[in-house]
Parts: C-alpha cells; structure tokens; sequence
C-alpha cells in the first residue's frame, strides 16, 4: 500500500495505537508511522488506556490497570517519533503532571503553539523555567484542573518564558492574587477565558480595569462572588450565578474590549449549576462539571480543542 495512504489511515488512529500497535507491524508501517503530519498535534485526552496516578496516592496497579501505560513512558515513546514538528500538545484534564515528565518532552517539542496542561499542584518554579524556556513560541495556553492556587512562582515562569503568549484560558477561580498575576505576567495578553469559574467581583473589575492589552473576555457560566457585607453573604445571596450585576464592570469591558461575553439572566447552563450547589459557598466542587466535561469547549475559537 502507498504510504501516503497509510498515513492518511493513521490518522484516524490515537497516540498509542500508533507507538504501541502501527509502528511494529512492519518497516512500511514503520515508516509511515514516523511521518511528520501524524505528529503536528499530540492529543492525549480521552484514552483510558494511560495511567497519570496523583503521585501523593501512588500504590500498586489494580488488575485492571495492569494492561494500561503510564504516562511517563509513553512521553518516552512519543519523543522517538517525529515529535519536533508539534505545535499542538493537549493533556487529559485528569492527569497529574510531574516535573520529570516536563522534562522528558520540553526539549524535544520546542515547537508547540497550543498547549492544554492539568496543574492539579505547584511545581517546582526551576522545572517551570526550564520547560517554559524551550517552549517560548507558546501562543495559547489552558490550564485545566481546578485544584490549589497557582503561586506567583509558577505564572512567573510562564510569563517570563512565553512573550508571545497571546491566549489564555483558565479553570479556577479568580481572586485579586491571580487578577494581579495576570496583569503582571501577560501583558501581551489578547483573548481570556475564566469559563465556569467563580469570580470575585472586586478582582474581576480590577483585571478588566488594569490589563492594557485585552482584547477579548469569556465569562460563560461563571458564578459572581461580591464580598461587601461579607458576613451577610451566605444569606443575602450575593453569590450571583446569571448575569453581571456590578454596573462598573459592564461599562469598563464594554468599552475596553473588543469581545465581551457573559450569559444572560435565563442561561439554562447557569441555573442547572447553580441547582447543583449544595450550599451558598459550594461553587467549587460543583462549577468543576464544566472542566471535567466541557474544559475543551470555549466560545473563543483560539482556546478551543
């Protein structure tokens, strides 16, 4: 058969059917198996068949898992294909990424534009430097896992790293610690995301009113957190879950921003979130429905998957 057309098929195939299955079949498979258009994005969500363990919980493989790869060693694999063309690398959303990882395919993959990363913790800030040093022509960034603050370490390897980062999208909420690291370290910011976030409302004003460079802001079903009167906010219900209520932010993102968007007040998306929350403060666990099952999703295309 052509090789043209065995790429072709191959195409259709994921990641471990071909590292695992395609490329030993024989040399022509082999070969194909090698071609740079196979490996211009590396998609390694939605594949039951890897394992990325939380490394705090790390104990020994079940029956089932027994016939899975972890994580590190298909990098490993990946890195002896042609993965120095790739511009698009997407993790699962569920994985828990490890410094060693990073290093396995940083410096091989010095070419990615589009990046999804689950931080589910820190990592180490000289790891970050590391990596985010080989992958200065990162242009769109997702980080997924809504799990601990991310630390002003951390953004500031990314920051100082990827000049020509120009899209961002993040899974977790907004408070004045991370407005103030998105100002700080992406100036050159063009198009955001926060979709399904919760967002407080002092910090969400301060980000549109200070970052000089944004030009588009997706606020898609997110919940609005004003902490004036704070002791009455579990009871006057502050926590806004429809709509954009703080006339301030209205007018300063309209005027500002090239693209704005927000739900309206009868967004069906919203009220079955807000009809999940078992109480006032539960919008954590509850707004992740929208990173475990729509994190690809955005209505900005760039930060789309």
């Amino acid at each position: 058969m052509e090789r043209y057309i065995l790429v072709k098929i191959f195409g259709m195939l994921n990641v471990i059917d071909i590292i695992k299955g395609t490329s030993r079949v024989c040399v022509s498979w082999f070969l194909a198996s090698h071609n740079k258009a196979l490996w211009r994005t590396i998609d390694l969500s939605n594949l039951k068949s890897i394992i990325s363990k939380n490394p705090d919980k790390a104990g020994h493989l079940s029956n089932d898992e027994e016939h899975q790869y972890e994580l590190r060693n298909i990098l490993a694999e990946i890195t002896k294909f042609n993965s120095s063309v790739t511009t698009n690398l997407v993790f699962d959303n569920c994985y828990y990424i490890q410094e060693e990882e990073l290093a396995i395919i940083a410096p091989r993959m010095s070419n990615v534009k589009k990046l999804s990363l689950p931080l589910y913790r820190n990592l180490n800030e000289n790891s970050l430097m590391f990596t985010f040093n080989q992958w200065k022509n990162l242009q769109t960034l997702v980080i997924t896992q809504p799990g601990l603050p991310i630390s002003n370490a951390n953004f500031r390897a990314i920051g100082e790293n990827c000049k020509n980062l120009t899209s961002l999208k993040l899974i977790r909420p907004l408070d004045n610690d991370l407005a103030d690291h998105i100002v700080s370290y992406f100036s050159n910011l063009k198009s955001l995301s926060l979709r399904g976030a919760a967002l407080f409302i002092e910090a969400l004003l301060s980000l549109v009113t200070d970052h000089q460079n944004l030009r588009n802001l997706n606020l898609s079903h997110c919940l609005y957190i004003d902490l004036k009167g704070f002791a009455n906010v579990y009871y006057n219900n502050y926590i806004k879950a429809s709509g954009l209520h703080t006339k301030n932010i209205v007018e300063t993102a309209t005027q500002k921003l090239d693209t704005f968007i927000v739900c309206s007040n009868h967004c069906e998306t919203c009220s079955e979130l807000l009809g999940l929350m078992r109480g006032r403060w539960d919008f954590h666990c509850n707004y992740c429905t929208l990173s475990r099952e729509q994190w690809k999703t955005d209505e900005i295309k760039e930060l789309e998957f």
